[in-house]
């Protein structure tokens, strides 16, 4: 008998996918569904956490009601819609002290507040743990909207910033090493809303998506939405910071896996005509790293002069 655990989170999605007949600008199957008004469409996001498979070891309440947020609005910056604020629903059990609650509350408003946006309403109930579920909203124009699809052979492909710290963060948590700046990586990330802004708005951009499942299984969902259109990266101008570096050797840990797979990043990565590279480095300032280029007929990594295959796969809830 099949359950969850044995066919996994892509596979429920594709499903979904699969039997669903969108009558809207962009239905399932995207990092946001997109309701066109006039010229412009309203982007949608809904993504859920719970405290017992999602809070890492050392997150404050404070910490979780960030990331609850954050996540969502992660979504609607890899469409490249500027945020417009979040409908926030939790459960929670009834001895839960109301400071705790209030605290995941100013995680998530100090959230959005950091990126222009609001908490526009929600729902509480009582129920087992804590839960949070939120849906981000965004505005964008239809025409500049950004889509995991779109990508050409010849376009380069960036990322906003470092890559593996999530993992890392995770690393030195469990091994309790001292290393706040990744650590902080993993308990609020920060959305790339001004990010996915500046991709939208320069019309440089032919498809982006975030990095929450790992960096090989974006650029291979960025493949196959393009309609099979493969990319050859450079693992030497992936941007890894120093104190990653450093937790991968102290905790022994497996590189690639680390970087490529493991995911809980919320970085963008992003496909580009090569003519707009100046004007993204300008715009972007330093969150901004060309990582490879469209070519040949694998996604593919060149590591030390060889060829190493991108897997399509990276995290997955109720497999990994």
């Amino acid at each position: 008998m099949a359950t969850l655990g044995t066919v996994g989170e892509k596979a429920l999605v594709n499903e979904i996918v699969k039997n669903s007949h969108s009558r809207v600008a962009l239905g399932p199957g995207d990092d946001a569904a997109a309701i066109k008004i006039g010229d412009k469409c309203i982007v949608v996001s809904s993504d859920i956490m719970s405290k017992k498979t999602h809070a890492s070891e050392g997150m404050s309440y404070y910490d979780i009601g960030w990331f609850a947020a954050a996540v969502n609005y992660s979504d609607v910056a890899a469409m490249g819609a500027a945020p417009i604020g979040i409908l926030v629903s939790l459960f929670m059990e009834r001895d839960l002290e109301v400071s705790c609650f209030r605290e995941m509350m100013r995680g998530v408003r100090e959230c959005s507040d950091a990126i222009g946006a609001e908490i526009l309403g929600g729902d509480t109930k009582e129920g087992a743990g804590i839960v949070i579920s939120g849906t981000a909203l965004g505005i964008v124009d239809e025409k500049k909207m950004l889509k995991r699809g779109g990508a050409k052979p010849g376009d380069l492909i960036g990322v906003t910033g470092p890559i593996g710290t999530a993992a890392a963060g995770f690393f030195a948590v469990q091994s309790n090493i001292d290393a706040p700046g990744i650590k902080k990586s993993l308990f609020t990330p920060f959305p790339r809303t001004k990010e996915g802004c500046v991709l939208s708005d320069s019309g440089y951009v032919t498809a982006c998506m975030d990095v929450t499942d790992g960096l090989a299984y974006s650029i291979n969902e960025i493949s196959r939405h393009s309609g099979n259109v493969y990319f050859e990266i450079d693992w030497e101008k992936i941007p890894i910071t120093e104190e990653t570096k450093d937790v991968i050797r102290r905790t022994n840990s497996d590189e690639l896996e680390t970087v490529l797979y493991f995911g809980g990043e919320y970085e963008l990565v992003f496909t580009f005509d090569p003519l707009g590279e100046e004007y993204l480095r300008k715009a972007l300032g330093g969150n901004f790293y060309i990582i490879g280029e469209a070519k040949g007929n694998d996604n593919v990594m060149m590591k030390s002069g060889k060829p190493v295959k991108l897997e399509y796969r990276g995290w997955e809830h109720f497999k990994s």
